[in-house]
């Protein structure tokens, strides 16, 4: 393996400029990209109107468009960086303080863990890791896309294919980011330890950092909860599960906490910007708000509110 020998302080510039590359990039990606693709669709049209047929002949999302989309959405999130806003200071600010406290208690995580040997926690999360792989991911999107075939719900259909292409680029990018970090895992398998790994020094030839099940597991859990936000149980069990992923790599000694943090965040806006892309609002409970000005009569005018259950 390729192994990058620096400086101490070029290598806290170094993930400091990998991480800046990424995350502003991420998180108004939904945003940004929502509000694109609603004023190409209907561009007159009201957020009443918008919220109820905006998007509508977009709505079967096919697999044959599924490369051509992550190269829009690859594109999309490592060019935006270079376009900042205002807006993407306390994103960053707040990302990058927890972000540098976890790694500065990554070593005592590290080596507490190396230096006990493998409890029941090991073997708990050797298990409950399993929801983070890509075969998971097929099983629960193949579910849900036959689900969605046989109650002829292309809702459903589009929203399993979102959550696959969610994990592609999720696969993409932390990939890209392991590749140029190269921090060993805080174990090798069987929980054990040498040359010091536990230490989690970046650039050292590795590939822990980030998370690459944390971040799969959240870009697809947020695609779920994103798109079916109006059953609270849902995304509450999308993020619970995604969550107990993360919990599982750390048990299984092969992350350290900020791996599964920085992850978990990138994952989550990966997935939001893909569930925002689809040319339709995502299910929320708002929509089922309507308020509408009118006039009356006698003269005057009021306004309407109607909550459809």
């Amino acid at each position: 393996m390729l192994t990058i020998r620096c400086p101490k302080s070029a290598r806290t510039v170094l993930i400091t400029l990998i991480l800046w590359l990424l995350l502003p990039g991420s998180a108004l990606a939904a945003q940004t990209n929502s509000s694109e693709t609603k004023s190409r669709n209907c561009p007159d049209a009201g957020i009443a109107h918008a919220q109820a047929s905006c998007g509508k002949h977009n709505e079967a999302y096919r697999l044959k468009s599924l490369p051509r989309d992550v190269l829009r959405d690859q594109k999309f999130l490592w060019l935006r960086p270079f376009r900042p806003h205002r807006g993407d200071l306390p994103w960053a600010a707040a990302f990058f303080g927890t972000t540098a406290g976890l790694i500065a208690l990554d070593r005592h995580v590290g080596q507490s863990i190396s230096a006990n040997p493998p409890g029941p926690g090991y073997q708990f999360g050797k298990n409950a890791s399993f929801l983070g792989t890509p075969y998971a991911g097929a099983i629960i999107s193949g579910g849900l896309y036959l689900a969605g075939w046989k109650q002829q719900d292309d809702y459903l259909k589009t929203t399993s294919l979102l959550a696959v292409r969610a994990a592609v680029d999720s696969t993409i990018i932390v990939q890209a980011l392991k590749a140029v970090t190269q921090r060993p895992r805080p174990t090798f398998p069987g929980g054990v330890t040498r040359d010091h790994n536990a230490d989690g020094q970046f650039f050292s030839g590795g590939n822990s950092f980030p998370s690459g099940h944390t971040i799969g597991a959240f870009s697809f859990a947020t695609v779920i909860a994103e798109r079916y936000g109006d059953r609270p149980w849902v995304p509450a069990m999308a993020y619970s599960l995604a969550g107990l992923v993360g919990a599982a790599r750390i048990a299984e000694r092969q992350h350290f906490p900020s791996d599964v943090f920085v992850g978990a965040v990138l994952g989550f806006l990966v997935g939001r910007h893909v569930a925002h892309s689809a040319g339709r609002n995502p299910r929320s409970a708002w929509n089922h708000l309507q308020v509408a000005p009118h006039g009356l009569p006698q003269g005057g005018s009021a306004i309407s509110i109607n909550w459809t259950f």
